[in-house]
């Protein structure tokens, strides 16, 4: 009996000493703010890697999904698996990292460089900065492994460097080339990563507290409570001088993708940056799961004045009946229906809001650059236009090329806009199909147009075609499951709010393929059925964005399958069978590079 009782004594004394060590060893969240430079441009933050993929994997895109590309057991055991590893400590290097790990991003500037064909490649300077809550040697394991095996599988062979510098080791993975590169350092329990020396360095200068860092700043946790960033997975901030140079960097590198116009570029590349800093205050982002869906909330902060100017001219309707998606062929890649009440106001309003910014050289170029914007729809009067059109104006991508494009505008005056219909197609053929009757321009590069009840379609010939043999033989869009699930969704808090001016529907399957694709790829245990997943995608296609004027500025809320950082994470992964988008042409003069 008293050995029993010893026994006893032992075993609660070792239980109460593994329960003091789990925890006294137990991760202590820190305020990644603290290790960011203060002039950062772009902050991107996400506390808990293991909540991420918990969340990712409550999805009903990754239910649906993950068995059919050949994995999901595997990820079934995660959430326990990584708390234990996480309160323990025990466990392969690179788990206990990636198990504690709280990850910051910072984007501290751009590079552009030209290459071939007249491009221009824009390339961040950015970082990422892992606090490990792990040991300085723990820590360099893991590291050296995890970017290193990345750093041989996107530059196949590398070149590594291994140097000191203040008393820390960095270690860089340069391309044969020479021109891309992958620097890593580890500093205590922290580890920057990132593709610029000087960038992994200002960081490492900010943990050690000799540069100012972004922790107090009061206008990123301003941007948390607009965001309700506090219940969220990843959270994002970018200052008022971040969104001007983001604006300024768009301007550059797709002005030939704004109008083939060499004015018109030049005109953006001016106004866009004085914009920028005269009426964008700062930005956020935030992401988390909400029924099965993942919702990125953005929000765009303006000028005071210049946000109660516009809260009069965009006015939203709150019955929009989404009509256009009765005249759309069925998996149009993306429809946005604009539902002002009143669309020339809006247009009146718009432009004063913005004019009113500028001096009065630079005004004048905001009417021409708003109806340039325009003119590949086929409006070249605006006013006039707007004036004879209803509360819904819709434009539509039926691919995601971007080169077939339509407008669908419902009809107030019909008399107005056939006058305006006959400026722009002049001389005309007709074309019956169906019910409707197409009326092409001679000159193709005006396109056609049709009335159809009481909307009016305009673009290219062929792809107001497309648009009406979908309605003549009941293929629309607004007949897909996967549309119609998208236009009936409850999984929003927007349900309770005011109504949107703007609501676009996308395509998301690209996007939703690569992430289950690079996801399953790390624990694929059985052949994917990739004849099956197509087929399931098909019924999870469209994501949900809804914009609206608020109080101080625009909020946007986007609903899909994985969200923002699904888009990002899918960028990693390399061309498969899986993967059956075509590589599409470059379009204008530059793109972003990283």
């Amino acid at each position: 009996m008293r050995t029993i009782r010893k026994l006893a004594l032992i075993a609660l004394a070792l239980a109460l000493v593994a329960a003091v060590w789990l925890w006294w060893n137990r991760p202590q969240p820190v305020d990644m703010t603290a290790y960011v430079p203060a002039d950062s441009l772009v902050y991107l933050e996400a506390n808990s890697l293991p909540q991420v993929v918990d969340g990712m994997i409550a999805t009903d895109a990754w239910k649906r999904l993950a068995p059919l590309a050949g994995t999901g057991s595997g990820f079934s055991n995660i959430r326990w698996v990584s708390r234990l590893i996480a309160w323990t400590g025990i466990g392969p290097a690179e788990a206990v990292v990636l198990a504690r790990a709280q990850v910051a991003v910072t984007v501290l500037g751009f590079t552009a460089e030209e290459e071939a064909g007249d491009t221009l490649k824009i390339k961040p300077r950015a970082a990422i900065i892992v606090e490990s809550h792990s040991g300085t040697r723990r820590l360099r394991i893991a590291v050296e492994k995890l970017v290193g095996d990345f750093a041989r599988r996107a530059y196949l062979n590398p070149q590594v460097e291994r140097r000191e510098a203040d008393d820390v080791l960095l270690v860089t993975w340069s391309a044969p080339s020479g021109k891309r590169r992958i620097v890593a350092a580890v500093f205590e329990s922290v580890a920057v990563i990132g593709n610029d020396d000087a960038a992994v360095q200002a960081c490492l200068a900010t943990r050690r507290g000799e540069r100012p860092s972004l922790v107090g700043n009061a206008q990123l946790e301003e941007m948390r409570s607009r965001v309700d960033s506090r219940d969220a997975l990843a959270f994002g901030f970018v200052p008022p001088v971040g969104a001007a140079k983001l604006l300024e960097v768009a301007a550059t590198a797709y002005a030939g993708q704004l109008s083939p116009n060499p004015r018109i570029q030049s005109a953006a590349a001016i106004l866009l940056p004085q914009l920028a800093n005269r009426i964008l205050g700062g930005a956020a982002w935030s992401m988390r799961v909400m029924d099965q869906l993942v919702e990125d909330r953005y929000f765009i902060e303006l000028d005071s004045d210049l946000a109660a100017r516009l809260q009069t001219a965009l006015t939203p309707v709150s019955d929009a009946s989404l009509r256009a998606s009765e005249l759309l062929p069925a998996m149009t890649h993306q429809l946005t229906s604009y539902t002002y009440q009143e669309p020339e106001a809006a247009w009146r309003g718009l432009n004063a809001a913005i004019s009113s910014q500028l001096d009065a050289l630079s005004a004048p170029l905001v009417a021409r650059f708003l109806e340039e914007a325009l003119t590949p729809y086929g409006i070249e009067s605006p006013r006039e236009f707007l004036r004879a059109s209803g509360p819904e104006l819709a434009t539509a991508r039926l691919d995601d090329t971007g080169q077939s494009t339509v407008l669908i505008a419902r009809v107030r005056n019909r008399e107005a806009l056939r006058e305006q219909v006959r400026r722009r197609l002049g001389s005309v053929t007709r074309e019956r199909i169906g019910n409707a009757e197409m009326m092409i321009s001679s000159n193709t590069k005006r396109g056609a147009a049709s009335f159809v009840g009481d909307h009016l379609i305009m673009g290219a010939a062929d792809d107001v075609r497309r648009c009406l043999a979908a309605q003549t033989e009941a293929r629309a869009l607004a007949a897909i499951d996967a549309f119609k699930r998208a236009t009936q969704s409850t999984a929003q808090a927007g349900s309770n709010a005011a109504p949107a001016g703007a609501v676009t529907y996308t395509d998301d399957r690209p996007g939703t393929r690569r992430f289950v694709d690079f996801v399953a790829a790390a624990r694929r245990d059985r052949p994917a059925d990739r004849a099956a997943l197509e087929r399931e995608l098909l019924q999870i296609a469209y994501s949900r964005s809804e914009t609206r004027l608020i109080e101080s500025g625009f909020e946007r809320r986007t609903y899909s399958s994985f969200g923002q950082l699904g888009a990002i994470t899918g960028q990693f992964a390399p061309e498969t069978v899986m993967d059956q988008e075509r590589l599409r042409p470059k379009v204008g003069r530059a793109e972003l590079g990283n």
